[in-house]
């Protein structure tokens, strides 16, 4: 019954929400985020919500979403919500809430106002154990901050499975690692599966941050690489299988995360998954191709990188360069996709990505409505993004596309078009050619196929013999032939064209025509038929222009090669068989065009044409035969009038002497027909065999080309026309400009649209016909530059902006060659149109122009005067002269019309001046005058309007710093100086906070200083004043360069200046001085040591240094950084210098000290109403110089000066240090009165001596101890004593020097009445002797008797006797033996002194220290020299000191230390064993020092010491064992209480043990013997009290002896058997007498079994003595804490024994004699049998478990005899005793694995 009750007791508190346990209730409220346990259990929720509610409001005002949880979890009614009074559907909806704001806040949760809103969930709603999995996952990604350390504290501690790997760190309370967590993530799928879950939740509720993301990124990353790692199996079977789980269970994650492109960061995560998967699981092409449709599906602009860099490691992993058809369209959609996939391709492997690329943009090409795909593809190629075995797979993939093209259907002709275009490329491209050969050579194409199907021919390469059979010949035309018929059968009922093919751009037929024709080449038969179409009109061809305007059209457009060339090649064939009486001058611009093509083949046939043209002339028979199409080549309309055609006879002169005697080099060289047209209508041929062209005829025929490309429709040969006759300014008396400036007007009236159109339908770039159209316009047409602008103005919308672009660029080029006078009238006219207030790309482009050209100077000139002009008529919007002065900001009232020309003023004054400023302005120095009034214009503008109008001023300086710049270099000034207004110029540097303005001001001041300081220099000290508040600070290189050059160039001249006058230059000065002192704590710390010294190196160091350097002292005073600058800039004088401006410098303090001061106010302000006491700014300035001398180079550039002897330097330096020296003690002397400069001029001394050699120091510190005053040489020798305290020198002249000085401090020592002079000298002494004493230790012996005797510790005077006692103590370290004379004294003075400190009340704890010092030192140096009585005497003291309050504890102990070690082992011993008594006497400190000196000697002495005297060790020892009995036996009067005696024994039986170690058995076994005699009869048996004390003593050291030495002394139990059954017969734990004697005999007897080995208690005879006697301990279980006495030590013991008995037989009498204390009586007789007390039966019960626990089975093969007890206890009348046999029977069950219910009925 109680056993189910118990239970679910159990149970219930187990599920308890501890309402009632208010224990319970305040531990869960005292855990909190912020807060302290302590502080945090002591708030209520009113408090906490405040705090929590003010951080929440923070939040909403971060991110207005959190607004929402204000009427929820954050309104006053949640102070009272309870989660556990809601129901199950509350606390959900609860949840929801709560983990919507835990996701949303974790962004922010480094934030303070996150960190206390969150802590309101922990506090009211305890999120922290109802909704465990999102706070932990909120806080996790800041698992490395103390903040998650704080949540870890605050955990429950049944964590889940989930977070086990949280377990380790929150019991230890550290912040984990990364690695658990990416181990728990690969390892522990729920925690896994928990954080994605948490991540895409957070993402869905648009609450993801950056810290979450990345975090998870990182850890999901690495988890699922490490799954593949751990997957990897021998068998690919098993491997797969496992794999393609990992990936079954990560595709879900991926598609959530894919699936919200939005949020970039989760998406780039399950990019970086994606790259873990492709490249560690095998995974197959369909789940590639999968993962490259989501990517590209999920990417943004913020995502596409690195999408791209995801595709291309999936490309890389599949067998072949494929990619889906949808991630080439995305791809395709891409803005620039060549620049990312180069961005990519330098760090990634993308060469199968773009291989699939290149494969998709060549897929049904048949079916290509438009060119974005091959556009696509020429860019790839181009961008040479490809590696070169790449590149060549590339051109495979194209080569073989367009080879098999036809096989599924006709390619469109842009199609054809490109491809041949781009085969061209790589046949001409220098780095493409080689790869593109190879290619061919290696691959099986049929190269003439690919030439029919693209109508191109691939010059480069040879087609491969094998695939030269006419199978492979024949095959591409007879898939062909279906093709043509019909089209041509369509063209077959068209009638005959109406006009010519070359009238229009767009005609339909022609398309029609085109593609038939490409379809007809390569077979003449179907040549013959197209050619005999209706439509073209071949019949009729020399009269009507259809038949040959066609094949003109073809050839002259953007067509396949072989296409054009067939052209020619049909136009030749006609030409050839053409009568003689027909002009064909018209088809000439057109050949001429044809000729410079970059083919070679079409040139060769061109120049067939001209041949056959040029032949025709030849045989004609009339003058001046019919022109053909002269009047309907460009239709019936004006164009075909308009041309300017020529004679029969004109075109045969020009065919025979300008065109046919360069046929052979047209084919060669595609630039020679440009050349031949130049050098035709310029009349220069080159050809000496050929005439030149008369005016006229070169007039003509230019005139004859120039009507051509106006009147011509067609914008491919118009192109090609031009770029021929642009290189031809002018012919015959005509310009290019007056030919072709209609053609120029036409293009600008086309429109952005239409422009665009023609040059995509001709496929010609819009770019390079606008640069022709512009080019017309020649540099010495008059007014070029008006003519182009004309072109342009008025502004039109129309107007495309890359051809104003182009018209700008056309003035740029040509503006240098126009003369002077008309790029001054071509300026005014820019300028003027630059001025107005339109927006328009015009206006910009007018200022563009006149910026990036060179204006004339006089043009400048007039633009810079406009500015003051401007601004005087600005000045009439104002208000009337009056009521500008009584304004109160002189601000002017402006209407919005008045802002406006306000605003267009400065528009203007700032186009000039960046002009002026882009122009060049040095090379114009007249601008100087025109700036000037600009700057004093800009100036009184600047006051008027109230603005800084920085940027002008900038502008207006900058030139005129650049005029004045090039000025230097000259020798006089480039323009009139008159005009210089300084005062303007200064004034920028004060009035605007502009740094540019103020750097630009500074450089021009430096610059005027230089070439006329006569108008500079009277307003030079504003400058610096402002310099020094202001510009000074500034830390970017440019300010500093400032800086220096206006140092470098106004300083020099100022100083010249000042001594031209003849004035101090040193107080003239001060106002510049006073500036850069002022300024230093806001010039930037690395400025300021390169600023000041450039600063001193201009004004002259020997003069001005001092001067710098007390400012600075006076100043700042001993700011640290500033006394680094002082040192830096002492440190750059030569010693001389710094010693000279020294010697200035105390000048300068002794001058502040006199009532009248001179120089030092105006220096430093001594005696001005704002200035300092005199006597802080001296010692101010004293205490810098101290710090000057110690830390500046002055040491070392002393010694080395002086190193050369009779060089003037050196005596320099004598003098100065001489003279510096005298002004110091001067100082010190007349000042003594005042405390502080005394002081301070102390301090100067002493840094002054450390600048001199230890010898040289002496000699002075000799001539000084000579002079009268104990208070100088007192503080000469500290000075000593602390230059000794350093490192001083330790060269041997050194050394030697300083013992030589010894005998003058002996002297001081024996003679000197004044003891602090004796203590000074003393500690000389002592630092002398421990730097130099073991050079030659006879020297310092005198000192050491001196020391010794009556004149120094021997005084009454403490400080001189401790003083006295450490140098002793030092001398004993150095001297060694060579002490002994002076040891008697020592010794005997030392110990009296010792005495003296311990005099009642009078106690001296630093002379006591003191005297333990040299005590300690004695030991160490020279143990044998001190006697048995010194010993004594040494220890007793020591008994006394251990005995007072007053003094310290480490100097005896570390002395007593010293003399165990040191001291010979029977000294000690003997010591100790005279002085035991009084040591017990002097109280247990003394006698723990005793004791812990004997334990230390034993340690740290050899063995054989020990052996040696082991009867006086062995006597200490038992007069330390019978301290327990002396004690006692003392009763009241006892000085050792209970612990003392504790801690006194615990002491001793170490003692005894590190003696054991020593000794061998034979050696100790006596001795035992001995010791239990001593305990057990060595005393009166009525002395009981005596007894149990020796008792207790020999009891507990048994316990650490065999505790210690285990089982190698068990053996030495069988002397103490009987004693121990006679101890606990009459021992009891009850009895305060006995009770501390019962207890060490359990303990001994626990540590014996335990360790017994050799079986010693398995033998009958031992156990049986024993066995019983141990057992009966129980018996004394009669109360509850007696019970648990028993329990604690007897129970431990008696299982020791049973596991040491170790047989059956053996546990079974145990086992009898343990059960009669489990049973009240013994049966019907009702005799006692042990356990009438139930705390008696608990103890067995107890003593079963402990036995069952131990041994197990074995223990419980006796069970069939514990059955009944076990029976009756279950049944006992006492309820502990009742719970105590379940649980025994539990164990029993578990143990056994068997129910006892059966046996025990």
């Amino acid at each position: 019954m109680a056993s189910s009750l118990a239970a679910q007791l159990s149970q219930i508190a187990a599920n308890s929400t501890n309402q009632l346990n208010l224990k319970a209730q305040r531990i869960a409220h005292s855990h909190s985020l912020i807060f302290d346990k302590k502080v945090a259990g002591s708030q209520d929720f009113d408090t906490i919500y405040d705090i929590c509610f003010e951080g929440f409001q923070e939040l909403c005002q971060l991110d207005p979403r959190f607004a929402q949880f204000e009427r929820t979890i954050f309104s006053p009614q949640s102070k009272t919500e309870e989660r556990t009074e809601m129901n199950v559907a509350q606390n959900k909806e609860l949840d929801t809430v709560l983990e919507a704001f835990l996701a949303l806040v974790g962004g922010r949760l480094l934030l303070s106002p996150a960190v206390k809103a969150a802590d309101w969930l922990i506090r009211r709603f305890r999120v922290h154990e109802y909704n465990t999995t999102a706070t932990i996952l909120t806080f996790l990604p800041y698992y490395s901050t103390p903040l998650f350390l704080n949540l870890l504290s605050i955990l429950p501690e049944d964590l889940t499975p989930t977070f086990k790997v949280l377990l380790p760190y929150k019991k230890s309370l550290i912040n984990p690692p990364r690695h658990p967590l990416v181990h728990s993530a690969t390892t522990n799928k729920p925690f896994l599966a928990a954080l994605n879950a948490y991540v895409i939740q957070a993402s869905r509720q648009q609450s993801a941050h950056h810290a979450l993301l990345s975090f998870w990124a990182g850890i999901f990353t690495e988890a699922v690489s490490g799954m593949l790692d751990a997957s990897r199996s021998g068998r690919r079977g098993v491997e797969k299988v496992k794999h393609d789980d990992i990936v079954l269970s990560v595709l879900p994650i991926l598609n959530d995360g894919l699936g919200m492109k939005d949020i970039s960061e989760l998406v780039i995560g399950c990019y970086m998954v994606c790259v873990v998967l492709a490249q560690k699981a095998a995974l197959q092409d369909n789940v590639l191709d999968s993962l490259m449709e989501a990517i590209v599906a999920s990417w943004t602009v913020e995502t596409v990188s690195s999408g791209l860099i995801c595709l291309s490691v999936l490309a890389q992993q599949k067998p072949e360069p494929t990619i889906p058809k949808r991630v080439f369209k995305a791809i395709l959609r891409l803005e620039n996709p060549i620049q990312q996939l180069s961005e990519i391709s330098s760090q990634y492997k993308t060469s199968h990505l773009l291989l699939a690329i290149i494969a998709g943009c060549v897929d049904d090409l048949s079916k290509q409505e438009d060119t974005v795909r091959l556009d696509l593809l020429s860019l790839m190629f181009e961008s040479q993004i490809l590696g070169e075995s790449e590149t060549g797979q590339g051109m495979g993939i194209v080569l073989r596309a367009a080879s098999s093209a036809h096989k599924d259907g006709v390619m469109s002709l842009n199609a054809q078009t490109h491809l041949a275009d781009l085969v061209q490329h790589f046949t001409r491209s220098e780095s493409l050619q080689p790869i593109f050969q190879k290619t061919i050579a290696e691959s099986a194409l049929d190269v003439s196929a690919l030439e029919h199907n693209l109508q191109t021919v691939i010059e480069s390469a040879q087609a491969p013999k094998a695939l030269e059979d006419v199978e492979m010949d024949e095959a591409a035309p007879k898939q062909q032939e279906d093709e043509f018929p019909s089209l041509l059968q369509s063209l077959e009922s068209e009638p005959l064209m109406k006009s010519s093919f070359l009238s229009a751009q767009s005609i339909p037929v022609f398309d029609r025509l085109a593609q038939a024709f490409a379809l007809a080449i390569g077979s003449q038969e179907k040549l013959e038929s197209f050619a005999n179409l209706t439509v073209l009109g071949k019949s009729n061809a020399t009269k009507s222009p259809q038949y040959l305007s066609f094949f003109v059209r073809v050839f002259s457009g953007s067509y396949p090669i072989g296409t054009r060339v067939t052209a020619l090649n049909m136009l030749s064939s006609f030409l050839s068989d053409s009568p003689t009486d027909i002009d064909f001058q018209a088809l000439v611009p057109f050949v001429l065009v044809a000729l410079g093509d970059v083919s070679e083949r079409i040139r060769r046939e061109a120049a067939a044409v001209l041949a056959a043209l040029g032949a025709l002339y030849k045989k004609a028979k009339k003058d001046n035969p019919s022109v053909w199409a002269s009047d309907s080549l460009y239709g019936q309309a004006k164009q075909s009038k308009g041309v300017n055609w020529l004679s029969g006879r004109d075109m045969s002169k020009i065919f025979e002497r300008a065109l046919l005697p360069g046929l052979e080099e047209y084919v060669l060289d595609p630039s020679h027909i440009g050349r031949v047209v130049e050098a035709t209508l310029r009349g220069t041929l080159a050809d000496s065999d050929a005439s030149e062209l008369k005016k006229p005829l070169r007039l003509a025929l230019f005139s004859f080309l120039c009507s051509h490309v106006v009147q011509l429709p067609l914008f491919a040969p118009k192109l090609g026309l031009l770029d021929l006759l642009n290189r031809v300014e002018k012919a015959g008396g005509t310009t290019r400009t007056k030919e072709l400036e209609p053609l120029l007007k036409m293009w600008r009236d086309l429109g952005v649209e239409k422009a665009k159109d023609i040059c995509d339908k001709e496929r010609i770039s819009a770019a390079e016909m606008e640069a022709q159209v512009v080019k017309i316009v020649t540099p010495k047409e008059k007014d070029a530059i008006v003519l182009l602008l004309s072109i342009i103005n008025p502004y039109s919308n129309s107007l495309s902006p890359s051809f104003v672009a182009a018209v700008f660029g056309r003035m740029k080029d040509i503006w240098a060659k126009i003369p002077e006078d008309r790029q001054e009238f071509a300026a005014e006219r820019l300028f003027e149109v630059s001025l107005q207030e339109s927006d328009s790309p015009l206006v910009d482009g007018c200022r563009e122009v006149l910026r990036s050209v060179q204006v004339p100077g006089p043009v400048l000139v007039r633009f810079v005067k406009q500015i003051p002009v401007s601004v005087t008529d600005i000045e009439s919007l104002g208000p009337a002269p009056k009521r500008r002065r009584t304004s109160q900001n002189n601000m002017v009232a402006m209407t919005v019309k008045d802002e406006a020309k306000l605003s267009k003023l400065m528009e203007k004054m700032t186009f000039i001046l960046e002009l002026v400023d882009g122009s060049k302005p040095e090379d114009h120095p007249e601008l100087a005058d025109g700036l000037f009034q600009t700057l004093a214009a800009l100036h009184h503008f600047k006051s008027q309007i109230q603005s800084g109008m920085s940027y002008l001023l900038s502008l207006a300086l900058g030139s005129l710093l650049a005029i004045v710049n090039k000025s230097r270099a000259t020798a006089k000034p480039l323009f009139n100086t008159s005009v210089i207004r300084a005062d303007l110029v200064v004034d920028c540097v004060r009035t605007t906070e502009s740094p540019q303005v103020q750097n630009a001001a500074l450089l021009l001041v430096a610059g005027l200083s230089v070439i006329a300081p006569e108008l500079v220099l009277h307003s030079v000290m504003p400058i610096f004043t402002f310099m020094g508040s202001s510009v000074l600070r500034k830390d970017d290189e440019y300010s500093v360069s400032v800086i220096d050059q206006t140092i470098d160039q106004v300083v020099p001249a100022l100083i010249q200046s000042l001594r031209n006058q003849k004035r101090d230059v040193v107080s003239g000065t001060s106002e510049l001085l006073l500036s850069f002192t002022a300024a230093f704590e806001h010039i930037p710390s690395h400025r300021r040591l390169r600023l000041f010294h450039a600063l001193i190196t201009k004004l002259g160091t020997q003069d001005f240094l001092f001067a710098v350097l007390a400012m600075l002292a006076n100043r700042y005073s001993m700011d640290k950084d500033v006394l680094i600058l002082m040192t830096g800039l002492a440190s750059d004088a030569t010693a001389a210098v710094e010693l000279c401006t020294y010697c200035k410098y105390l000048e300068l303090v002794t001058d502040s000290l006199r009532p009248k001061p001179g120089i030092s106010q105006v220096l430093l302000g001594i005696g001005s109403d704002d200035g300092r006491e005199p006597q802080k700014v001296a010692v101010d300035l004293l205490r810098a110089l101290a710090y000057l001398f110690r830390h500046s180079s002055i040491k070392s550039k002393m010694a080395k000066a002086l190193a050369v002897e009779g060089g003037e330097e050196s005596e320099q330096i004598r003098s100065y240090f001489s003279q510096i020296l005298t002004q110091i003690l001067t100082i010190g002397d007349t000042m003594q009165e005042m405390k502080a400069v005394s002081q301070a001029s102390g301090e100067v001394l002493s840094a002054l001596f450390g600048t001199l050699s230890l010898i040289d120091f002496l000699d002075t510190i000799e001539i000084l101890l000579q002079r009268p005053g104990d208070e100088l040489r007192r503080k000469v020798l500290r000075l000593l004593e602390g230059r000794l305290r350093q490192n001083p020198e330790r060269d041997s002249p050194s050394q030697n020097r300083m013992l030589d000085f010894l005998p003058t401090l002996v002297t001081i020592v024996e003679s000197s009445p004044d003891i602090l002079l004796k203590h000074a000298a003393v500690a000389c002494i002592d630092r002398i002797t421990e730097k130099y004493g073991k050079k030659d230790p006879s020297k310092v012996i005198p000192a050491s008797k001196a020391i010794a005797g009556q004149s120094c510790i021997g005084q009454e005077d403490d400080r001189i006797r401790i003083m006295g006692v450490l140098c002793l103590a030092s001398m004993a370290e150095v001297l060694g033996q060579a002490m002994i004379p002076a040891l008697p004294d020592a010794l005997n003075r030392s110990l009296s002194l010792l005495e003296v400190s311990m005099e009642a009340g009078k106690e001296n704890a630093r002379l006591h220290d003191a005297v333990y010092s040299l005590f300690s030192a004695l030991f160490v140096h020279l143990p044998y020299m001190i006697s048995a009585s010194h010993l004594d005497q040494i220890l007793l003291l020591s008994f006394r000191s251990a005995g007072s309050e007053e003094l310290e504890d480490e100097s005896r102990q570390e002395a007593l230390r010293l003399m165990a070690r040191k001291a010979d082992l029977a000294a000690t011993f003997g010591v100790v064993n005279r002085n035991w008594t009084q040591a017990v006497a002097a109280g247990p400190e003394a006698t723990k020092e005793t004791l812990e000196t004997l334990s230390l000697a034993i340690e740290k002495h050899p063995k054989s010491a020990t052996m040696k005297n082991l009867p006086v060790l062995t006597e200490i020892l038992f007069k330390a064992f019978d301290l327990r009995r002396e004690q006692v036996a003392l009763g009241s009067k006892a000085k050792f209480d209970a612990d003392d005696l504790e801690e006194a024994e615990e002491i001793v039986n170490d003692v005894t043990i590190k003696m054991i170690y020593k000794l061998n058995d034979s050696t100790f076994r006596p001795i035992f013997t001995k010791l239990f005699d001593w305990a057990t009869t060595g005393i009166s048996k009525k002395d009981r009290h005596g007894d149990v004390s020796r008792l207790t003593t020999f009891y507990k050291f048994l316990e650490v002896f065999f505790g210690t030495l285990q089982s190698i002394v068990t053996g030495y139990a069988s002397y103490i058997i009987e004693n121990v059954v006679a101890v606990l017969g009459k021992a009891s734990p009850s009895n305060q007498n006995t009770r501390t004697l019962w207890l060490s005999t359990l303990r001994m007897l626990r540590n014996a079994f335990e360790h017994d080995q050799d079986e010693f208690w398995q033998s009958p005879s031992h156990l049986n003595q024993i066995s019983e006697p141990l057992i009966s301990q129980l018996a004394h279980a009669t109360t509850s804490s007696l019970a648990n006495t028993v329990i604690a030590e007897a129970v431990p013991a008696i299982t020791e024994l049973a596991v040491a008995a170790d047989s059956t037989d053996n546990h079974k009498e145990l086992n009898t004699v343990l059960m009669r204390f489990l049973r009240p009586s013994a049966g019907p007789s009702g005799k006692a049998a042990g356990g009438e007390n139930p705390h008696t039966r608990f103890a067995a019960l107890k003593a079963e478990q402990s036995l069952t626990e131990q041994l197990g089975e074995e223990w419980l093969a006796l069970l069939p005899e514990m059955l009944p007890y076990i029976s009756e206890l279950m049944e006992d009348e006492d309820e502990n005793v009742e719970r105590e046999v379940r649980r025994w029977v539990k164990q029993i069950e578990d143990v056994l694995g068997e129910k006892l219910d059966d046996m025990l009925t």
